[in-house]
């Protein structure tokens, strides 16, 4: 998990890099979810267990439809770490929504 700046947030939010070496322009360039404290239908809960490092001060959930790209020049901070079964879950529920593996 990252920190960066988030359009129409002042001051940015965290945010979930879904991509790895395994994906193309990895140290370059990342795919990532948007985490927010608002629970939304769909949404994906980040709950305890879902931590591999650390974890959230409040409940938090993450949008599989609020996806960016980062240029890693651009990231400012590193943050906490969710499990790989975690990142897999948004990736899957990702490919739902646009219809990928139907």
């Amino acid at each position: 998990m990252l920190w960066h700046s988030a359009p129409f947030r002042e001051g940015g939010r965290p945010y979930i890099v879904l991509s790895d070496e395994h994906h193309p322009f990895y140290g370059e360039e990342y795919l990532v979810a948007g985490v927010t404290t608002t629970e939304r239908d769909g949404a994906i809960e980040l709950t305890p267990d879902t931590w591999a490092e650390g974890g959230a001060p409040k409940r938090s959930w993450t949008s599989p439809w609020y996806i960016l790209t980062l240029k890693h020049e651009t990231v400012t901070d590193r943050l906490e770490r969710i499990t790989t079964e975690t990142t897999n879950q948004i990736a899957q529920e990702l490919m739902r929504l646009v219809g990928i593996g139907d």
